[in-house]
């Protein structure tokens, strides 16, 4: 055999020991979960788990998407609100605009009656 062989084959057996040692290590930790007072201690400075990180990220979205859409709702209903407040003000300037209308009409007719053939249009 030669060197790298050598170092080759002793290196397998080590990463298998590395391996099977880091996986007895996480079942501790989690039979220490099961445990009442049970929880994984955390390294002071020491980053949270890829996997819990990756969930901590979807519950912030999902619940940044959640407020997102209850102010949505909020704005609809306020628009909705403030649509049926302009259609009671169409309501009621609908007759009076008529009503002003018919008014200037009349003025314009009361001012032309006394002029004359101009007034007789």
């Amino acid at each position: 055999m030669t060197e790298d062989d050598k170092s080759t084959s002793g290196m397998v057996p080590r990463l298998v020991q590395e391996f099977t040692g880091q996986l007895r290590e996480i079942t501790e930790r989690l039979q220490g979960l099961s445990r009442p007072s049970g929880s994984l201690p955390q390294a002071p400075g020491a980053l949270p788990l890829p996997g819990a990180l990756s969930a901590a990220q979807m519950t912030s979205i999902a619940d940044s998407i959640a407020v997102q859409r209850s102010s949505i709702a909020a704005l609809k209903a306020q628009l909705s609100s403030y649509d049926e407040q302009l259609a009671a003000l169409e309501k009621i300037l609908g007759p009076l605009s008529e009503w002003s209308r018919t008014w200037a009409d009349l003025e314009q007719h009361l001012l032309n009656t006394g002029r004359g053939p101009a007034g007789e249009r």
